[in-house]
This record gives C-alpha cells, structure tokens and sequence, in this order.
C-alpha cells in the first residue's frame, strides 16, 4: 500500500577480499550460509557502513566450531556446513564438534569470539607481512636483474678488449716475424755480395802482382848503361801498390810475341836515348860505336 513501509530488509555481504554482494534478503542469506558461500570471516551490513560479522547473526545458525587438533578450531559454521564435510570426509567422523549455544555460557562465546578475531587479525598480518616480502622480492630480483646485466655487458665489452689487445699483438708478432725475415735476407745478400768483392779484391791483387813483376822485368832489362865521365839516365818509374785506371794499357804476358815487341821497342828508346848522351851500348839491339 502507499505510504506502507516494506517489511523485507535487505543486506550486503563482503568477503575476506573485500568485494561486496547484495542486496540481498535475509533468507537468501541464509541459504548462502548453508551452502559455505558465508564464511565465518564474512562481514554483513545493512547500509554498507556498518558491518558485523556473520557468525554473530543467530538467524544464520553459525554456531558449529570443528577441532582438527588439540586447541585448533575452525568456524563457526552453520549445521548443514559440517554435516556437509562429514559426508565429503573433509573432516573425520572422530573429529570434535562444538555448538556455541549448546550449553556454552556467553563468556566461552565471546572467548572464541575473540580467538576467532585474533586468528583473523593475524592471518591479516600474515598476509600484509606476505604482501611486503614479495614486493621486497620483487624489488630485490629486480635489482639483481640490472646487476646481471651490468655485469654481463662489462664483461662482453672486457672481452672485445681483450680480442682487440690479442689481434693486435698476433699482427705485431706477424709484422716482426715479416721484419725479421727481410733482414735475414738482406744479410744473405749482403754476405752474398761480401764474398763477391772479395773474390773481385783477390783477382786484382793477383793482377797487380803481375803487373809489378812486369815492371820490375823491364825495369831490370832496360836499365842504362853509366859511362865514364857521363851522367846517368834516370828513367822516370814509379811504382804504387794502388792498381792501375781502367783506361791504362796492361802489359802482355811475358815470353809472348806481343811481349817481346814491346821490349824490344822499349829498348830502342832506352839506345836511342843513350847515343843521344854519347853513350856507347853493345848487345843485340846495338853495334859498337
């Protein structure tokens, strides 16, 4: 009717990761309850500003506490949640059931009430505290990243330094063996030539001996003849260890007919000269005067 208030209220709910369902009616959450989609860390509000958490609303029945061990509780569930884990073998038939309103006083509600927030409390650290390492991880593989890097890029540049310092020493070592090999062959040629101007030198020593021994021989056969109350004939000689110009005749061999021409021409000079002076020679290129 107009102007009538609706009876039915709705509600919110929020899970542990914070999204939020709803509206929806309080049967529908009680459906929910039972089929485990509330859980005991659920929260439910009316106005989505104030919230309570589930367990705390009797409609929902969430008063069943499951002791896996010793002092160890989970829940609290609704009946039809547990019965569904019995049935599953989630949990054994040996396990201790707890109902909350089963003769419990309200301080052992509030008691497990309290443990329940405290667990919750400290899976929330727990979780922040997870949250924090992971991102100090990830902050710390990142870091180690940039250092891998780092060091791999030092290490490549250390190494095309060291490729470039090793082909720079195998090319020297090459340039010195190049250099090394030349001057052996230079050497060679030089002792090579050495031994060629040796030979030259022992060929015009053997030359210039003959020459001298010529000399002498004419010198000796045409020396003049000093007569009484003359002046002898000095003929200009000289003689030097130095060997002879290129362009300078070379006396033939003696005994040869070019040989004893020459002497023979020398020594009509040498007589020529002499009965110049008024000096008298015998022999066989002079009679007596």
């Amino acid at each position: 009717m107009p102007g009538k208030k609706q009876q039915n209220t709705e509600y919110y709910v929020r899970g542990a990761d914070g999204k939020v369902f709803g509206p929806v009616d309080m049967a529908t959450l009680v459906e929910w309850a039972g089929d485990s989609r509330i859980e005991p860390s659920t929260s439910i509000s009316r106005d989505q500003t104030t919230w309570i958490a589930a367990p705390l609303m009797p409609e929902l029945g969430m008063t069943w506490l499951v002791e896996t061990e010793p002092g160890t509780f989970y829940g609290p569930f609704s009946r039809s949640v547990v019965d569904g884990l019995l049935s599953a073998g989630t949990i054994a038939h040996e396990t201790r059931l707890y109902e909350l309103d089963g003769g419990k006083s309200s301080a052992e509600r509030t008691r497990l009430r309290a443990e329940i927030d405290a667990k919750a409390a400290a899976l929330a650290d727990l979780e922040k505290r997870f949250a924090d390492q992971a991102e100090t991880t990830k902050k710390t593989m990142a870091f180690m990243e940039a250092k891998v890097a780092e060091l791999t890029r030092s290490q490549l540049e250390a190494n095309k330094a060291a490729n470039a310092e090793r082909e720079a020493e195998r090319e020297e070592v090459f340039r010195t063996r190049e250099r090394a090999e030349a001057a052996e062959a230079r050497a060679v040629q030089a002792e090579a030539a050495r031994d060629a101007i040796a030979k030259k030198l022992s060929v015009m020593e053997t030359e210039l001996a003959d020459l001298k021994a010529q000399l002498e021989a004419v010198t000796k056969f045409t020396a003049p003849v000093v007569a009484e109350g003359s002046e002898a004939i000095q003929p200009e000689v000289v003689i030097s260890d130095a060997p002879p110009p290129r362009t300078a005749a070379h006396f033939p061999g003696v005994g040869s007919s070019a040989g004893l021409a020459a002497l023979e021409a020398a020594a009509r000079r040498e007589l020529a000269s002499a009965k110049k002076h008024g000096i008298s020679i015998g022999g066989i290129f002079g009679g007596k005067k």
